[in-house]
C-alpha cells in the first residue's frame, strides 16, 4: 500500500518501511497502520489518500498530478504518547499530560 499525497503542485508517493508497520499494534488493521504512517510523517492538515498500487511507468512521473479522490483523508496531529515515541516536541499541555500518566503508573508500582 502507498499513500499518496500533493506536495508543492506534483503528487508525491510515501511507501512506508516494512520493519516498521511491524513495531505497530498487530490488532491494527493495514489500513490503520497506513494512516497512522500519514499521521505521523505528513504536517497536520495534509490530504492524502491510501493506494493499493501506483503505476509502475515513470517516464512522466514529473507530471503527475495529485487529484482528490472519494478515499482522500487529512492527516491528524499524532496524541501525546506516540509523539513522545517519535521523538517529537510536546506542547506544555502535552506534557503535563505525559507526565500525569507516568506519575499515575509510578505510583501503581509502588502500591
Amino acid at each position: 500500500m502507498f499513500i499518496i499525497f500533493d506536495l508543492k503542485g506534483s503528487v508525491s508517493i510515501m511507501t512506508p518501511a516494512p520493519k516498521f508497520l511491524e513495531t505497530l499494534p498487530a490488532s491494527w488493521t493495514e489500513n490503520d497502520k497506513m494512516v497512522h504512517v500519514a499521521n505521523k510523517d505528513l504536517p497536520t492538515g495534509t490530504k492524502y489518500e491510501i493506494v493499493e498500487s501506483v503505476p509502475s511507468d515513470r517516464a512522466f512521473r514529473d507530471a503527475w498530478e495529485y487529484q482528490a479522490g472519494e478515499a482522500e483523508k487529512e492527516s491528524e496531529e499524532l496524541g501525546a504518547f506516540f509523539k513522545v515515541s517519535y521523538g517529537h516536541d510536546l506542547s506544555a499541555s502535552e506534557q503535563s499530560e505525559v507526565d500525569a500518566f507516568l506519575a499515575a503508573k509510578a505510583k501503581e508500582k509502588q502500591e
